[in-house]
C-alpha cells in the first residue's frame, strides 16, 4: 500500500502556519504572567516582552519605537487608522475620505460608521487588472479630503499598488495616508512608511505569527482617537491589557522570517494552469506578489472547483467572502469590471515558505484533473 500523501496548503494569503521558533518563544512568554501595566517586577517582565517586540516591529515597518501601537488584529489596526483619524479631525472642511475600490472588507466596511460621523466616502476606481487608476484618483483628490486608504498589495490578485505616486498626490492635497500593509508586509512590496504613509497596518498571522495580534504604525504628529475606552495602554490609543504572548510571537515571527524564493514555484504553477486554459487576472506577473496566483477558468465556478480541490487534498481560496455556504462574487473583480458570473470564477493560489517543488508538481496535476473532470461532466450534460 502506498503511503497517504499529505495535504498541500496553497492558501497562505488567508493565514500562515506558526514557525517552530515562534511556538517556542510564545511558550517562554507564557511564564511572564504579570500585568504589563503593573509597577512591580512581574509587571516589568511582561512589559519587557512587549517592548522587545515593539522594537522589532518598528524596525520592520521602518518607523520609530514609540510609533507602534499593538492591536488585536489587522482589522482592528485598519479601523483604528481610519475611524480614529475621522474622530480626531477638527477641520470641518475636510469631510471626505477616499478608499480604493479593492480594499479588504475591514477598510470598505468602515463606510457606514464614517457616514454616521458625517463623512462622504468615495471609492477610487481600478483598472481591469486591479491596479488603482492614478488619473481618476488625482481627479477626485482635493483639499476637502481628510484621509486616503490604499493597500500596498491586493489580498486577492496580489497586484502591487502604485503607492509612491499615490502618497505623493495625497501629500500635495495635505491628506493623511493610510496603507493596509497586511498582505504586503515582509514581501516583495515597497515599505509604505518609507514612502511617506502616515498610518500603516499589519497583522502577525500573515507572516507565520499568531492570530489575534496586529499593529498600527502611527507617524509622529498624526492625530487619531482611540476606538476602545479603557486604560492608558499603547500610548493611550488602545485600552485593555495587551496580549503579551501573542505580541512576543509577532516579534519572533519577524526575526525568524526568511524571504522565501517563491517566484520560481509561483511561475511553475502559473505556467501549468495556463496550459489548461487558466486566465490570469494580472497579466504581468512581475507586478504581483511572488506568492500570489489569481486566475479564472472561464465557465467554471470557483466554488465547484474549490470543493473538488479540497477533496483532492489542495487548500486554495476564491479570495472572496463566504455567505450561507456559498461563495459570493468577488468585490475586487466586480470593481475591475468583470460580470458577476466572471467574478465568481476567480480562484487564488497563494504560496508560502513551507511549499516545495514536489508539492507544486502534485498540485498542478490535481488542478488539471479537477478542471478536466468538471469540463467533461458539463459536456456530458
Amino acid at each position: 500500500m502506498s503511503p497517504k500523501l499529505s495535504r498541500i496548503y496553497l492558501d497562505h494569503a488567508a493565514t500562515t502556519e506558526l514557525l517552530p521558533d515562534v511556538k517556542v518563544r510564545m511558550k517562554e512568554a507564557m511564564n511572564q504572567y504579570g500585568n504589563p501595566s503593573s509597577l512591580h517586577q512581574d509587571g516589568r517582565n511582561a512589559k519587557h516582552e512587549i517592548d522587545w517586540s515593539r522594537e522589532i516591529v518598528a524596525e520592520a515597518l521602518g518607523c520609530m519605537f514609540a510609533e507602534v501601537v499593538f492591536t488585536g488584529s489587522g482589522t482592528e489596526a485598519a479601523n483604528l487608522a481610519i475611524i480614529g483619524t475621522a474622530l480626531a479631525n477638527e477641520d470641518s472642511k475636510r469631510n471626505r475620505i477616499l478608499l480604493s475600490a479593492i480594499e479588504h472588507h475591514c477598510v470598505l466596511n468602515t463606510q457606514f460608521i464614517l457616514g454616521k460621523l458625517g463623512y462622504r466616502v468615495d471609492l477610487i476606481p481600478v483598472d481591469k487588472e486591479s491596479f488603482v487608476d492614478l488619473v481618476k484618483y488625482s481627479e477626485i483628490l482635493a483639499d476637502d479630503v481628510l484621509l486616503v486608504s490604499m493597500m500596498s498589495a491586493n489580498n486577492e490578485t496580489g497586484a502591487i499598488q502604485p503607492l509612491k505616486e499615490a502618497i505623493r498626490l495625497a501629500k500635495r492635497s495635505k491628506a493623511i495616508f493610510h496603507s493596509d500593509h497586511v498582505q504586503g508586509f515582509l514581501k516583495s512590496t515597497p515599505n509604505p512608511n518609507l514612502l511617506g504613509a502616515d498610518l500603516v497596518s499589519v497583522a502577525a498571522h500573515k507572516v507565520n505569527g499568531p492570530k489575534g495580534v496586529g499593529a498600527l504604525a502611527v507617524l509622529n504628529g498624526t492625530k487619531i482617537k482611540p476606538l476602545l475606552a479603557g486604560g492608558e495602554q499603547e500610548r493611550e490609543m488602545r485600552g485593555g491589557t495587551e496580549n503579551v504572548v501573542g505580541i512576543a510571537g509577532f516579534g519572533e515571527a519577524i526575526l525568524a522570517h526568511q524571504a522565501p524564493k517563491l517566484r520560481i514555484l509561483r511561475d511553475k504553477l502559473l505556467d501549468s494552469v495556463f496550459k489548461i486554459g487558466g486566465v490570469p487576472t494580472v497579466k504581468d506577473r512581475t507586478h504581483t506578489l511572488d506568492s500570489h496566483i489569481h486566475i479564472r477558468f472561464p465557465g467554471i465556478d470557483a466554488e465547484t472547483l474549490l470543493i473538488r480541490l479540497d477533496r483532492a487534498g489542495i487548500s486554495a481560496s476564491s479570495g472572496a467572502a463566504c455567505s450561507s455556504g456559498s461563495i459570493e462574487a468577488s468585490h475586487v473583480m466586480l470593481a475591475c469590471g468583470y460580470t458577476e458570473a466572471e467574478a465568481k470564477e476567480g480562484i487564488r493560489f497563494s504560496l508560502g515558505a513551507s511549499n516545495t517543488a514536489e508539492e507544486i508538481d502534485r498540485a498542478s496535476l490535481a488542478i488539471k484533473a479537477c478542471v478536466t473532470e468538471i469540463r467533461d461532466r458539463r459536456q456530458v450534460q
